[in-house]
Protein backbone atom coordinates (compact mmCIF):
# COMPACT_ATOMS: atom_id res chain seq x y z
CA UNK A 1 0.00 0.00 0.00
CA UNK A 2 1.36 3.11 -1.12
CA UNK A 3 -1.09 6.10 0.09
CA UNK A 4 -5.12 5.52 1.56
CA UNK A 5 -8.02 8.02 2.01
CA UNK A 6 -11.23 7.20 3.59
CA UNK A 7 -11.98 3.68 2.60
CA UNK A 8 -10.00 3.70 -0.41
CA UNK A 9 -6.23 1.77 -0.78
CA UNK A 10 -3.51 2.88 -3.19
CA UNK A 11 -1.81 -0.46 -3.49
CA UNK A 12 1.47 -0.94 -5.55
CA UNK A 13 2.07 -3.71 -7.72
CA UNK A 14 5.49 -4.87 -8.99
CA UNK A 15 9.20 -4.94 -7.27
CA UNK A 16 9.26 -0.75 -6.97
CA UNK A 17 5.45 -0.46 -6.20
CA UNK A 18 4.74 1.80 -8.86
CA UNK A 19 5.30 0.02 -11.89
CA UNK A 20 1.82 -0.97 -11.73
CA UNK A 21 -1.21 1.04 -9.54
CA UNK A 22 -4.47 -0.08 -8.25
CA UNK A 23 -7.05 2.04 -6.05
CA UNK A 24 -8.79 -0.44 -4.15
CA UNK A 25 -12.06 -0.17 -1.58
CA UNK A 26 -12.03 -3.19 0.63
CA UNK A 27 -15.65 -2.42 1.62
CA UNK A 28 -17.27 -2.46 -2.07
CA UNK A 29 -14.98 -4.43 -3.69
CA UNK A 30 -14.12 -2.05 -6.50
CA UNK A 31 -11.31 -1.65 -7.79
CA UNK A 32 -9.30 0.28 -10.65
CA UNK A 33 -6.12 -0.82 -12.22
CA UNK A 34 -4.87 2.45 -13.31
CA UNK A 35 -2.98 3.79 -16.93
CA UNK A 36 0.32 2.82 -16.13
CA UNK A 37 2.78 5.81 -16.47
CA UNK A 38 6.44 4.81 -16.09
CA UNK A 39 9.34 6.01 -13.99
CA UNK A 40 12.22 7.21 -16.18
CA UNK A 41 16.36 6.43 -14.90
CA UNK A 42 17.74 7.95 -12.30
CA UNK A 43 14.71 8.11 -10.08
CA UNK A 44 15.76 8.50 -6.44
CA UNK A 45 12.18 9.01 -4.72
CA UNK A 46 9.01 8.19 -5.49
CA UNK A 47 6.26 9.45 -3.48
CA UNK A 48 2.02 9.01 -3.71
CA UNK A 49 -1.01 11.14 -2.56
CA UNK A 50 -4.43 10.24 -2.45
CA UNK A 51 -7.90 12.42 -2.09
CA UNK A 52 -11.45 12.20 -2.09
CA UNK A 53 -12.21 15.92 -4.18
CA UNK A 54 -16.13 15.87 -2.35
CA UNK A 55 -17.16 19.54 -3.86
CA UNK A 56 -20.96 18.34 -4.13
CA UNK A 57 -23.14 16.18 -5.51
CA UNK A 58 -21.60 16.90 -9.18
CA UNK A 59 -18.48 17.38 -8.28
CA UNK A 60 -17.27 13.85 -6.77
CA UNK A 61 -13.69 12.55 -7.77
CA UNK A 62 -10.62 10.56 -6.56
CA UNK A 63 -7.27 12.16 -7.07
CA UNK A 64 -3.79 10.55 -7.18
CA UNK A 65 -0.58 13.06 -7.35
CA UNK A 66 2.62 10.69 -8.00
CA UNK A 67 5.86 12.97 -7.09
CA UNK A 68 9.20 11.81 -8.60
CA UNK A 69 12.41 13.38 -7.63
CA UNK A 70 15.44 12.67 -9.87
CA UNK A 71 19.13 13.24 -8.88
CA UNK A 72 20.90 12.21 -12.21
CA UNK A 73 21.77 13.85 -14.32
CA UNK A 74 20.20 16.62 -12.84
CA UNK A 75 17.97 17.21 -9.87
CA UNK A 76 14.28 17.30 -11.40
CA UNK A 77 11.26 16.95 -9.69
CA UNK A 78 8.11 16.02 -11.99
CA UNK A 79 4.65 16.05 -10.32
CA UNK A 80 1.60 14.36 -12.23
CA UNK A 81 -1.74 13.97 -10.87
CA UNK A 82 -4.57 11.09 -11.63
CA UNK A 83 -8.30 10.86 -11.87
CA UNK A 84 -10.59 8.32 -11.54
CA UNK A 85 -13.71 10.73 -13.62
CA UNK A 86 -11.40 10.65 -16.43
CA UNK A 87 -9.47 7.76 -15.31
CA UNK A 88 -6.31 9.86 -16.97
CA UNK A 89 -2.99 11.23 -16.32
CA UNK A 90 -2.06 14.73 -16.64
CA UNK A 91 1.40 16.21 -16.34
CA UNK A 92 1.71 19.55 -13.51
CA UNK A 93 5.02 19.89 -13.61
CA UNK A 94 8.60 18.74 -14.38
CA UNK A 95 11.43 21.11 -13.49
CA UNK A 96 14.75 21.45 -12.33
CA UNK A 97 15.45 22.14 -8.57
CA UNK A 98 17.57 22.22 -6.10
CA UNK A 99 14.92 21.55 -2.99
CA UNK A 100 14.21 17.56 -2.71
CA UNK A 101 11.42 15.85 -1.59
CA UNK A 102 12.89 12.88 0.50
CA UNK A 103 10.00 11.80 2.97
CA UNK A 104 6.79 10.64 2.45
CA UNK A 105 4.30 13.56 2.47
CA UNK A 106 1.17 13.65 4.82
CA UNK A 107 -2.43 14.79 4.01
CA UNK A 108 -4.14 17.37 5.97
CA UNK A 109 -7.54 18.32 5.31
CA UNK A 110 -8.41 15.39 3.09
CA UNK A 111 -6.52 17.06 0.21
CA UNK A 112 -3.43 19.40 1.02
CA UNK A 113 -0.53 17.33 0.62
CA UNK A 114 2.14 18.62 2.72
CA UNK A 115 5.71 18.04 2.54
CA UNK A 116 9.46 18.83 3.50
CA UNK A 117 12.05 19.25 0.79
CA UNK A 118 15.89 19.49 2.24
CA UNK A 119 18.44 21.42 0.54
CA UNK A 120 20.50 18.38 -0.95
CA UNK A 121 20.11 14.92 0.47
CA UNK A 122 20.68 15.74 3.72
CA UNK A 123 18.05 15.37 6.34
CA UNK A 124 19.14 17.86 8.75
CA UNK A 125 19.29 20.64 5.99
CA UNK A 126 15.48 21.55 6.28
CA UNK A 127 15.37 23.93 3.20
CA UNK A 128 10.90 24.41 3.40
CA UNK A 129 7.93 22.88 4.00
CA UNK A 130 6.11 22.56 0.75
CA UNK A 131 2.09 21.95 -0.03
CA UNK A 132 0.43 21.21 -3.05
CA UNK A 133 -3.43 21.38 -3.07
CA UNK A 134 -4.59 18.13 -5.00
CA UNK A 135 -8.35 19.71 -5.58
CA UNK A 136 -6.65 23.07 -7.36
CA UNK A 137 -3.99 20.36 -8.45
CA UNK A 138 -1.05 23.30 -7.51
CA UNK A 139 1.45 24.18 -5.28
CA UNK A 140 -0.05 25.90 -2.33
CA UNK A 141 1.76 28.69 0.02
CA UNK A 142 4.41 27.26 2.38
CA UNK A 143 3.78 25.93 5.65
CA UNK A 144 5.70 28.42 8.00
CA UNK A 145 7.15 27.02 10.92
CA UNK A 146 7.74 28.52 14.36
CA UNK A 147 10.49 31.28 14.95
CA UNK A 148 12.23 29.01 17.40
CA UNK A 149 12.61 26.40 14.76
CA UNK A 150 14.06 28.36 12.25
CA UNK A 151 17.91 28.28 13.58
CA UNK A 152 19.24 26.86 9.46
CA UNK A 153 22.79 26.80 11.43
CA UNK A 154 21.73 23.52 13.63
CA UNK A 155 23.25 20.75 12.30
CA UNK A 156 22.02 16.96 13.02
CA UNK A 157 18.56 17.34 13.71
CA UNK A 158 16.39 14.97 11.95
CA UNK A 159 12.79 16.38 11.07
CA UNK A 160 9.62 14.44 10.53
CA UNK A 161 6.06 15.59 9.44
CA UNK A 162 2.85 13.72 10.42
CA UNK A 163 -0.89 14.19 11.20
CA UNK A 164 -2.18 13.64 14.78
CA UNK A 165 -6.17 14.41 14.87
CA UNK A 166 -6.19 15.87 11.88
CA UNK A 167 -3.56 18.06 12.77
CA UNK A 168 -0.05 18.75 11.02
CA UNK A 169 2.29 17.51 13.62
CA UNK A 170 6.39 18.62 13.37
CA UNK A 171 8.89 16.54 15.17
CA UNK A 172 12.75 17.46 15.45
CA UNK A 173 15.05 14.73 16.42
CA UNK A 174 18.49 16.24 17.90
CA UNK A 175 20.86 12.55 17.08
CA UNK A 176 23.88 13.53 19.27
CA UNK A 177 21.76 15.06 22.32
CA UNK A 178 19.32 12.45 22.30
CA UNK A 179 16.30 15.19 22.52
CA UNK A 180 13.06 15.17 20.44
CA UNK A 181 10.66 17.86 20.65
CA UNK A 182 6.76 17.49 19.15
CA UNK A 183 5.05 20.33 17.51
CA UNK A 184 1.00 20.40 16.05
CA UNK A 185 -0.62 23.23 14.07
CA UNK A 186 -3.70 23.89 15.78
CA UNK A 187 -5.05 25.68 13.00
CA UNK A 188 -3.55 25.07 9.69
CA UNK A 189 -1.93 27.57 7.33
CA UNK A 190 -1.51 30.03 10.75
CA UNK A 191 2.14 30.28 11.76
CA UNK A 192 0.89 32.04 15.47
CA UNK A 193 -0.61 28.81 16.24
CA UNK A 194 2.02 26.25 16.42
CA UNK A 195 2.30 24.44 20.08
CA UNK A 196 4.83 22.71 21.40
CA UNK A 197 3.16 18.90 22.33
CA UNK A 198 6.08 17.74 24.03
CA UNK A 199 9.67 17.49 25.02
CA UNK A 200 12.21 14.77 25.74
CA UNK A 201 15.71 15.24 27.04
CA UNK A 202 16.55 11.93 28.09
CA UNK A 203 14.03 10.08 29.47
CA UNK A 204 12.55 7.29 28.55
CA UNK A 205 13.18 4.87 25.63
CA UNK A 206 16.42 6.32 24.03
CA UNK A 207 14.35 5.98 20.33
CA UNK A 208 10.92 6.77 20.90
CA UNK A 209 10.15 9.06 18.30
CA UNK A 210 6.72 9.57 16.42
CA UNK A 211 3.55 10.38 18.35
CA UNK A 212 0.56 7.98 16.54
CA UNK A 213 -2.92 9.26 18.85
CA UNK A 214 -4.37 11.00 21.58
CA UNK A 215 -5.51 9.32 24.36
CA UNK A 216 -8.13 11.65 27.17
CA UNK A 217 -8.91 9.46 30.06
CA UNK A 218 -10.43 10.33 33.40
CA UNK A 219 -7.47 11.60 34.76
CA UNK A 220 -4.99 12.10 31.77
CA UNK A 221 -4.15 13.22 28.58
CA UNK A 222 -2.08 10.59 26.89
CA UNK A 223 0.12 10.17 23.73
CA UNK A 224 0.79 6.65 22.36
CA UNK A 225 4.56 6.65 20.57
CA UNK A 226 5.84 3.69 18.49
CA UNK A 227 9.90 3.35 18.09
CA UNK A 228 12.05 1.44 16.25
CA UNK A 229 11.96 -1.84 17.42
CA UNK A 230 7.86 -1.79 17.53
CA UNK A 231 7.11 -1.43 21.24
CA UNK A 232 4.54 1.03 21.76
CA UNK A 233 4.54 3.39 24.56
CA UNK A 234 1.74 5.91 25.97
CA UNK A 235 3.54 9.34 27.18
CA UNK A 236 1.94 11.04 29.90
CA UNK A 237 1.67 14.72 29.10
CA UNK A 238 0.99 16.05 32.78
CA UNK A 239 3.60 13.61 34.44
CA UNK A 240 6.25 13.28 31.57
CA UNK A 241 6.38 9.56 31.77
CA UNK A 242 6.33 6.59 29.55
CA UNK A 243 3.76 3.86 30.30
CA UNK A 244 4.24 0.40 28.32
CA UNK A 245 1.20 -0.48 26.51
CA UNK A 246 2.08 -4.55 27.17
CA UNK A 247 1.92 -5.23 23.02
CA UNK A 248 4.57 -4.44 20.28
CA UNK A 249 4.16 -4.17 16.94
CA UNK A 250 6.22 -2.83 13.85
CA UNK A 251 9.08 -0.22 14.14
CA UNK A 252 8.55 2.99 12.41
CA UNK A 253 10.44 2.80 9.46
CA UNK A 254 8.82 -0.96 8.67
CA UNK A 255 5.33 0.13 8.72
CA UNK A 256 4.81 2.88 6.68
CA UNK A 257 0.73 3.45 7.01
CA UNK A 258 -1.06 3.21 10.02
CA UNK A 259 -3.87 4.15 11.95
CA UNK A 260 -4.76 3.82 15.48
CA UNK A 261 -8.41 4.47 17.39
CA UNK A 262 -8.50 5.08 20.94
CA UNK A 263 -11.52 5.68 23.71
CA UNK A 264 -11.84 7.26 26.73
CA UNK A 265 -10.86 5.08 29.41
Amino acid sequence: MVACCESYLLIGVGYTDHEGLILFNPTTRFYRLLPKVYVANGADYVHFGLCHCLDDEFNDDFKIVRLVQYNKPHTLREVIVYSLSTNSWKSIEFIQTTNQLIADPVLIQNHLLVMIFYDGSRYDRLKRIGCFDMKAERWSNDVLLPDILLNKKCKGVLYHLGALEGQLRFSCYHVKKSTYSIWVMKDYGVKESWVKLMSVSGEGPNDVYHPIVYREGSSHELLCIPNYSGKYYWYNLRDKQFIETGFDGEGLYRTKYSCAYVTAV
